[in-house]
Parts: structure tokens; sequence; C-alpha cells
């Protein structure tokens, strides 16, 4: 008997078009892999470039005294982290001195930079009161440098004299009679104004918001009494039930009202953070980064949990904001003395 012959496998072969569209297909895919490694590389990577922005740093320890090198180090190694979270192009800090660090960033990102390398010192605190604070004009700044506390009080008391010193220390709040009368106090300087009692900076309607915020970390006390601001309220706080110190770590989220900054605390913190709300409920608690108030929300209940900072933040803000208080205490105290450009 005879069989067919066997079917032979037939080899398939793609038309000159299918490989054409292949090999455009890989480019395009290998285009798109360089571009991102070059924008990525020019956003967040590699050392600065001509017309990026430059900030020089001062660094002091405690009591103004030179910082070692540890502490030197370690500042670099927060800010740069700060600067990284914080979405910043072309982040880089380096050493140029025994207390000096320079600081560069795209251009477009130097004021975003500015925000980040303030000292970012967090302090929750309850309201005792507010108001609504009027434009007002700032003060003349008499650098880091200036005299002790106890010093420029004295020279904000002999600009001011006697009695309207006095008068302002008798104030029983900024609408109380005579209050608005006060003058000379847009004649002190940023220095002399941080100086003043907290009770003078509140009560006296001279005393701006634009005023307190141009005062120096030494002289906001976690211990003491507080007046700061946001964008138009001036409140009245009372000393700092948490701060900076109690915090694990700081996230941006989405919430109900925009972009959030969401704290979580260490477990003594947490303790901290809780008892707070417990004598807090019905009153409002002051989130304050430096001498802002950042946040002022209404404590509904106990909150056994994480802390959230909300407001009318864009996500930019918010993450200014989670870098700043989230990656660690700075050792040293950090004063910007000069800004310039990469050339």
């Amino acid at each position: 008997m005879s069989y067919p012959p066997a079917l032979q496998p037939q080899t398939r072969r793609n038309p000159t078009w299918f490989w054409l569209v292949i090999g455009l297909v890989v480019l395009m895919l290998l285009a798109a892999g360089i571009t991102a490694a070059v924008y990525l590389t020019g956003r967040f990577g590699g050392g600065p470039v001509k017309g990026d922005a430059a900030f020089t740093l001062h660094l002091a320890g405690p009591g103004g005294a030179a910082p070692d090198a540890g502490a030197v180090d370690r500042t670099k190694q927060i800010l740069h982290d700060r600067l990284r979270k914080s979405g910043a192009g072309r982040p880089n800090v380096t050493t140029t001195g025994a207390d000096t660090l320079r600081v560069t960033v795209a251009a477009d990102d130097a004021e975003l930079a500015r925000s980040v390398l303030a000292p970012g010192h967090l302090t929750f605190r309850i309201v005792l009161e507010q108001f609504h604070d009027s434009p007002g004009a700032g003060c003349k700044a008499d650098g880091p440098a200036g005299a002790d506390p106890a010093g420029r009080l004295a020279s904000a008391k002999a600009k001011l004299g006697d009695a309207t010193y006095q008068a302002a220390t008798a104030l029983a709040g900024p609408d109380a009679p005579g209050a608005a009368k006060l003058t000379g106090f847009d004649k002190l300087t940023c220095g002399e104004v941080s100086a003043l009692p907290a009770a003078v900076q509140y009560a006296v309607p001279g005393v701006t918001c634009a005023m307190l915020g141009r005062r120096a970390p030494a002289d906001l006390a976690d211990d003491a009494p507080l007046t700061a601001c946001d964008e138009s309220v001036k409140y009245r706080l009372d000393v700092a039930r948490a701060s900076i110190a109690d915090l694990a770590g700081a996230k941006v989220e989405r919430s109900q009202a925009g972009w959030a900054v969401t704290i979580s605390f260490t477990p003594s913190g947490q303790g901290r953070w809780t008892d707070l709300t417990r004598d807090a409920i019905g009153k409002q608690v002051a989130i304050v980064v430096d001498d802002a108030v950042v946040s002022a929300p209404t404590i509904q209940a106990v909150i056994p949990g994480d802390a959230q900072i909300s407001g009318s933040f864009d996500k930019a803000e918010a993450s200014a904001i989670a870098a700043s208080i989230g990656s660690g205490v700075l050792p040293t105290q950090v004063t910007i003395t000069a800004t310039d450009t990469v050339h």
C-alpha cells in the first residue's frame, strides 16, 4: 500500500514592513529612554549648571558657638534630604568652610529652596486668643549677630520710652482702649521686636505680622508663650505641648480640602499629642512652623493617631512643609548670608 508523501513544515516569513515597524518601535523606545534619562539627570542629578540659584549658609552651634564637624555634616545631609523630598531640581549641598555650606538648585526652584532651608522647627500650641491683623509695615533687619535678648529689649524700651512701654505691657488686648494710639513700634528693628514679651507683641496693633515674621529662631522658645501669625490672623499661643522632636515622619497626601501633610509620632510623642488633643477639645490648636501658623484646626475629639496639616496648600507647598519637618531636627542654626547665581 502506498501512502501520500508527508507534509513538510513551511517556513513562515514575515513581510518586510513588519520588521520596519518593529525597528521603529525599538528606536522610539530608545529615544524616549534617552530623553527621560537626560531630563532626570538635568532635573535631579549631576552638578550645578550655569544659571542655577546658589545660597551661602552660615552655621552656628548652641549659643552661636562654632559647630563641630559632625554637626556640619549632619546639617548637610538633612538639607540635601529636604531639597530632594521637596522636588527641587539639581539639589547640591557642599561644605565650603568650617561653618559654611553652599546650596545650589535649579533657578526655577529658588523660592522653594529658600523655604526648605528655613529651620523648620515645628510646635503644637493651644490658641488662647486671636484677631484679624491689618497689613502693616515690616521692620529693619539687624542681622543674626545682634545683641542678646536682654540687650535688644533694653534698646527697644529706650526707643519707645518708659511711658509707651509701660502702657503696652498693661494692655489687655488689641481692642483695649488706647491700644491703637501707641506709636513708635515701627522704629524698632526686627531683633528689638523679637525681644518684646509675647503679650506685648499680641496686644499692640503697631507690632504687625510682617514684623513677627522676621524673628530669629533662637527667640522662639518651646517653653514660653508665643505670638504668631498666619496670612491674616494674629494668634496668642500657649507654650508648646509637642514639637518636631516628637515626630516619626511626615508625608504628603491628598485630602478632601486639597493637599495635606500627615504627621506620625514617636511613641512618647504620640502620648504628648493625644494628651494635647484631650485638653483642647472645643479649642483650636495652632501648628506652627518656625514663626508662622500654618494651620489652626479646632479639636473635636481626642486623637490617638496621626496629626494632619491641611489648608489651602498646593502640592509644592505641602511638599515643602513635609520636607522641612520630616527629615529630622537640624543640629545647627542656619542663616542664609548670600544668594547668587552659578556662573
